[in-house]
């Protein structure tokens, strides 16, 4: 019995203990710091935000980080906070000299010129343009003012003091236009100006300027110079995205995809974003902060990329295009542009796709501008989305359409004459003309380039019989890639009598059967019209997503597989006599000396693309290799190239990079677990 009552007295010795704890700190806060705390709740103010979520990583096919995160700063205003001040104007104008001091670039698309007499600017976009007229449509203005008359009203409705001069009065209208018209829009909030340096985040808050705020985001950071056209990159939503993107959860600030893999794979990308609940006192001291919903980073893109080819690819083609244009005399045009694509035979995975010129992405919003005004286009992918005629490469197409409707076997020959004289209205020629490449069977035409070997084989076709085996190549087709393509064009008799031109004509058929006429191809098509070649036929789908991961590596949540989009139906050894011919194209053509140091077997063809009299043709080259075992095919464009004998070296070099590399990539693949 002792031992039981002192037991229940230590008990009721704790429990008076812990009620003495509570009663002391309820005195406390209800009596002695009651006034004080309840004082500080009337004042503090509770906010609840989105917490964007950490993009996903974006590798090459071995696990090189290609793009990552990382924190950088944005100067926002807070249009609430910046007109309450009493001083908005004059805290703009300040805004904006320091920025203008320092070299920073800040946004301000009102489509208005900085000097008196006001005029709208002549290159206007689109957006500028669907802005103004939203913003003028909002206060009733009957019609379109004049700049001037818009700047008055500027003046006016932002009570603009007639102590601003012009210039300044523009400065501060176009920074409260930005942020009215993403008010009446419900348009993604106002940035200044983003990824800013520290030098210049610490002059703008020793300025204390109302409404101005700095804040930390998550920036994409760019680990390779190369691949900037796949790639893409990310950015504010347009009103068209967000109606898109506000179905699936999106803030209206967050940032997506614009284009590239960055926009193909955004639902990988994205991640979800998470909410905080934020606490702040009456002074602005943070009290405390609560994640009601933890931000979910995005999913780990693998792509197809080999980034060590698609940077040699790169630099191969810029070399090349430069020593070609050094050559040539002053009045001789020079080369504007040119690609380079190579994809892997037996999975149709992209490996590389090299646009020449290019850009760097991570400097993308500071060069725009220079970008967008430059006439060669960089910001052109020349490789997806180029079009070009496939010249003496589409030869192929040619003789597999004929042997196989039984028109001839691979070993018939037939004699050169140089003009194809056949009918009164057209004579083509041969290249070599008045010369001849006497009797040539199917791989002997197609290691000359006889021309007239393959008008004879298109005439006695005919185009419908034609154009549907290069349909079965997939020549002006969708390749299957993930990323924005252009289709091309396919000379049909359908095509051209949709354009309303006269009917087809026999020459048009001879024009095609050598790769002219309407035909116009990316180079994307033709690399993958190669890997056809190579495979007998089955043509699969290009593609440049190899796998997702889990954002910590854990699981493989989608992996790729080859997919069939086409068979070219014919016998073997119609495949075998057309790849012959591509063999003697590399040991015995022209070519020759290009490849004899390759170290392994290829086969080729060349392509020269007439764009008129008087000008400069492209230059068309598609391989691939080994020969007996075909795992690479490659196809190269040079804009006024000149001959696809004069870009062969391109083509091989990136060959050599690829089988020179392959003991240490096989290496790295088989240790590599994060795309197993």
């Amino acid at each position: 019995m002792r031992v039981k009552t002192i037991r229940v007295t230590v008990i009721i010795l704790f429990l008076a203990i812990i009620l003495s704890v509570y009663a002391t700190a309820l005195y406390e806060l209800q009596i002695i710091k009651g006034e004080d705390y309840y004082d500080e709740s009337l004042n503090s103010i509770v906010t609840t935000s989105t917490v964007e979520a950490a993009r996903g990583l974006i590798l090459d096919r071995y696990g090189n980080v290609l793009v990552s995160n990382r924190t950088s700063y944005n100067v926002t205003i807070d249009h609430t906070l910046l007109t309450n001040s009493g001083e908005p104007n004059a805290i703009l104008l300040r805004l904006v000299e320091i920025s203008r001091a320092r070299g920073i670039r800040y946004t301000d698309t009102l489509p208005i010129s900085f000097t008196a007499p006001f005029t709208y600017i002549d290159n206007m976009t689109e957006t500028q343009s669907y802005r103004l007229d939203y913003y003028t449509d909002f206060f009733d203005f009957e019609q379109t003012p004049t700049a001037e008359e818009l700047m008055e009203f500027f003046k006016e409705h932002y009570k603009i003091e007639d102590g601003y001069s012009d210039t300044e009065a523009r400065l501060i209208a176009g920074l409260r236009y930005e942020l009215e018209i993403r008010l009446i829009m419900y348009a993604p909030k106002y940035i200044f100006t983003e990824d800013v340096d520290i030098d210049f985040i610490t002059v703008v808050m020793e300025q204390n300027l109302a409404g101005v705020k700095v804040e930390a985001v998550s920036t994409r950071q760019y680990h390779t110079p190369y691949a900037a056209h796949l790639l893409g990159r990310v950015g504010q939503m347009s009103s068209e995205e967000y109606e898109t993107y506000s179905k699936q959860g999106y803030s209206m600030n967050a940032l997506v995809g614009k284009d590239g893999v960055e926009a193909a794979f955004e639902s990988y990308l994205h991640g979800t974003d998470g909410i905080q609940t934020t606490t702040v006192t009456s002074t602005g001291a943070v009290k405390n902060v609560i994640y009601s919903e933890p931000p979910l980073p995005g999913k780990t893109v693998v792509l197809t990329l080999d980034i060590g080819l698609q940077g040699a690819a790169e630099n191969i083609l810029a070399e090349r295009i430069a020593a070609l244009n050094e050559a040539r005399g002053e009045k001789e045009e020079k080369i504007p542009g040119g690609a380079v694509v190579a994809v892997d035979i037996k999975g149709g995975d992209l490996l590389a796709a090299a646009s020449y010129p290019t850009f760097d992405l991570s400097k993308f919003n500071e060069i725009y501008d220079e970008l967008l005004s430059d006439p060669t286009l960089p910001l052109y992918n020349r490789a997806l989305q180029g079009l070009y005629s496939p010249g003496s490469t589409f030869k192929i197409v040619t003789a597999v359409a004929a042997l196989r409707e039984g028109i001839l076997t691979p070993s018939d020959r037939i004699y050169d004459r140089g003009r194809f004289t056949k009918y009164d209205s057209y004579q083509p020629t041969c290249w070599i003309h008045p010369g001849s490449h006497g009797w040539v069977n199917t791989a002997e035409a197609l290691r000359d380039s006889c021309n007239y070997y393959f008008f004879e084989l298109g005439d006695r076709l005919g185009i419908d019989r034609l154009s549907a085996c290069a349909a079965q190549f997939g020549l002006g087709s969708a390749t299957g890639i993930e990323l924005y393509e252009e289709t091309g064009v396919l000379a049909t008799r359908e095509y051209k009598e949709s354009r309303g031109d006269e009917p087809w004509f026999v020459g048009d058929t001879l024009q095609a059967s050598i790769g002219q006429s309407f035909n116009l191809f990316t180079p994307l098509q033709l690399a993958e019209y190669t890997a056809t070649i190579a495979n007998n036929g089955t043509r699969l789908a290009t593609h440049i997503l190899k796998a997702v991961k889990s954002p910590d590596f854990s699981q493989t949540l989608y992996t790729s597989q080859p997919k069939v989009l086409s068979v070219v139906e014919a016998d073997k050894e119609i495949f075998d006599a057309v790849q012959l011919g591509m063999l003697y194209v590399t040991t015995q053509g022209t070519p020759s000396m290009v490849f004899k140091d390759l170290g392994v077997s290829a086969a080729a063809k060349t392509g020269t693309a007439q764009l008129g009299e008087d000008l400069a043709n492209n230059a068309i080259f598609i391989c691939y290799a080994p020969y007996e075992n075909p795992e690479i095919a490659v196809a190269v464009v040079v804009e006024k190239g000149g001959s696809g004998n004069a870009i062969a070296s391109i083509a091989k070099d990136v060959l050599k990079y690829y089988f020179d590399t392959r003991a240490a990539r096989q290496k790295i693949d088989s240790e590599n677990v994060l795309v197993s």
